[in-house]
């Protein structure tokens, strides 16, 4: 049946099985660190030193944002305290003392990428810089993003030297720009050209723009691109050029990282010819999931224990792939105690015989295969001794025989009774038959 399947398979695809379509290569990109992150997978698409640190400018406000978003309710008016109207490089030029909505202060941070906002901000969630950029670093990790530290909510930096300054990896800003997506009210004041900020108690006779230094959201920008629905620029002169974006096409989406770039228009056109590569040539594939049952081990007193994948398993091919992969569960030997949701085995996914990532196997249930010091059965030591006499490979196997011959000379003794009723019918007919006949002749001698 698997082989006629396999055929079966084989010939309505119009393409061997195994055979292997490679991705086409990437563009060149010239930035030092840089990751395509798929979005809902979490798999690499592409990356370059993606794990290399550096400092990150600007780049810094995706977090300062999202955590603006999550602690602060958008209508609450702050009043900007002493320290934010001093801060160095880009600003809204925000007073002491004046009172402006928080969304205004995000549109200043997103789209000017204002540094007095960011300290506004800052200090209106957690009274200092320095606390609230240990909840930065606290909120990084927490999403996987392990290699990222920050000192300050703008980016800015006063050093060359990188331990004190904000710094991360083009993989982990990935991971941060991802989060943005589980807000649709930050992708959706991410995509505005321009806000003016209301008039304020301090500012009531001047119109104040933040515009958005995305060129890649606008059409008339030789630098536009489509797909982009979020992106967060950054510079100083000991970071560089960085940059971050969110892109999705077809419903897939995407968070690209640049840093160490050569120049602003250089990461976009980048951006661009790398995205269009992501989206074009490659797809993603789940080739397990979370929950599946993956295989049933079998333990020394015999028996079976049904193991799940821990997490769902990705896989990046080539348009229109079809990945077979296969399973490894050499050196699968439970010999210890689990408790449910633990790991109970590490197994390789193998394609085409080359090992393309490992699976984590759960159990669903407890394992106790060896008793703990002092531990009885619910049941005392009765039930114990009883429980290892029939749980004993050789008695279970006799167990079974046994059971075997009865079931077949059951059926056997079924099959005779049924054989010997018929056998009666047929005589009884037979009878019947030649009782007509003797009457038949008969009546014809009385005749």
């Amino acid at each position: 049946m698997n082989f006629l399947l396999t055929l079966t398979l084989i010939f309505s695809l119009g393409s061997p099985l195994w055979e292997v379509k490679a991705i086409t290569s990437p563009p060149e990109i010239t930035a030092e660190s840089v990751l395509i992150l798929d979005v809902e997978s979490g798999e690499v698409i592409y990356e370059k030193n993606a794990t290399t640190k550096h400092m990150i400018a600007s780049t810094t406000k995706v977090m300062t944002a999202i955590l603006a978003y999550e602690n602060l309710e958008m209508d609450k008016v702050i009043t900007i305290g002493p320290n934010p109207p001093y801060a160095q490089g880009s600003s809204m030029g925000f007073k002491e003392g004046e009172e402006v909505m928080v969304v205004d202060l995000l549109y200043a941070l997103i789209l000017h990428s204002a540094n007095d906002a960011a300290e506004a901000l800052a200090e209106a969630i957690d009274g200092t810089m320095e606390k609230f950029a240990e909840r930065m670093t606290k909120r990084a990790h927490d999403i996987g993003a392990v290699d990222t530290v920050f000192h300050n909510p703008s980016g800015l930096s006063d050093s060359d030297d990188l331990e004190n300054n904000n710094y991360t990896t083009a993989k982990d800003l990935s991971l941060i720009m991802a989060e943005v997506l589980k807000y649709d009210e930050l992708v959706e004041l991410g995509q505005k050209k321009s806000h003016m900020l209301p008039l304020t108690n301090l500012v009531a006779d001047t119109n104040r723009w933040a515009t958005n230094k995305n060129q890649m959201l606008y059409q008339n920008s030789k630098f536009y691109y489509e797909p982009i629905i979020f992106g967060k620029t950054g510079w100083t002169p000991e970071a560089g050029f960085s940059w971050t974006a969110l892109a999705e096409k077809d419903g897939r989406k995407f968070a690209v990282s640049m840093l160490r770039a050569v120049n602003q228009d250089t990461y976009w056109l980048e951006t661009r010819s790398l995205l269009e590569w992501a989206f074009q040539e490659t797809e993603v594939h789940k080739l397990y999931t979370k929950g599946q049952l993956l295989e049933n081990a079998v333990l020394s007193n015999g028996e079976t224990v049904p193991l799940y994948a821990k997490d769902d398993f990705y896989y990046v091919t080539a348009p229109l792939e079809r990945p077979m992969p296969v399973i490894d569960f050499q050196g699968l030997e439970i010999s210890q105690n689990y408790n449910a949701g633990e790991t109970v085995h590490v197994a390789k996914v193998t394609l085409d015989q080359e090992v393309i990532g490992e699976i984590e196997l759960v159990c669903e249930d407890n394992i106790h295969l060896i008793a703990s010091e002092g531990e009885e059965s619910p049941e005392g030591e009765g039930s114990e001794s009883k429980s290892s006499i029939f749980s004993h490979p050789f008695v279970r196997v006799l167990s079974i025989l046994f059971f075997s011959i009865i079931l077949v000379f059951s059926v056997l003794f079924i099959l005779g009774l049924v054989l010997r009723k018929r056998r009666r019918r047929i005589r009884s007919r037979k009878m019947s038959n030649k009782r007509l006949q003797y009457l038949k002749q008969l009546e014809e001698t009385r005749r």
